[in-house]
């Protein structure tokens, strides 16, 4: 009777401890590890040789505090103004598309990750005389970085990034193809629920 008994509590123990543990996954089963968050991008970047800032904003879906995905865009903040062969010409910038990325201890109160943005744009060239378009490049944009995080609070964080922008299709007269690659520094203002 008492080995019954005592076999009964053994399994029951087991069965509640079973029970009581989650099994790790990639994205989290309860609702509470699926957040969001959304904010204000600056990215500063040379184009043409020129250090450039562009301003946008972007979203993203958060799972389990680390891995997110979701959209983003960026515009050239004025226009980038040259001369050629006696003409004066203005430039526009902007794309935008999807926005990945890994946040490494995500609770602790400066953390790191990885995020890269992957987006379809244009170039376009105008004259600054008449505003007649002379010129204008569907792009694709490919931009990784590496980025440094602070909590300020359990709604708002600051990042600040470093990486590299390749845009591909830059194909005028105007312009090289490389001429809008580079190193690319950026801040972020998020504001979500970060659990």
């Amino acid at each position: 009777m008492k080995r019954t008994l005592l076999l009964l509590t053994t399994l029951l123990s087991i069965s509640v401890l079973a029970q009581s543990e989650k099994p790790k996954t990639l994205i989290g089963n309860d609702p509470e590890d699926i957040s969001g968050f959304g904010g204000v991008l600056f990215s500063f970047t040379p184009i043409d040789g020129d250090l450039s800032t562009l301003t946008g904003g972007g979203g993203a879906v958060l799972f389990d505090n680390t891995f997110f995905i979701g959209g983003y865009g960026l515009g050239l903040t004025g226009n980038h103004e040259f001369n050629a062969g006696g003409t004066e010409l203005t430039s526009s910038f902007g794309h935008g598309g999807f926005w990945l990325g890994y946040i490494i201890k995500p609770d602790d109160l400066l953390h790191m990750g990885i995020d890269t943005k992957l987006g379809w744009g244009s170039v376009t060239t105008k004259s600054r005389d008449t505003n007649e378009a002379v010129g204008e490049d569907d792009v694709f944009v490919f931009s990784p970085q590496f980025f440094g995080e602070a909590n300020i609070a359990y709604w708002f964080k600051i990042n600040a990034s470093i990486g590299y922008q390749k845009t591909i299709g830059v194909d005028n007269v105007y312009f090289d193809a490389g001429d809008f690659d580079g190193p690319t520094f950026g801040i972020s203002l998020l504001f979500g629920w970060f659990n």
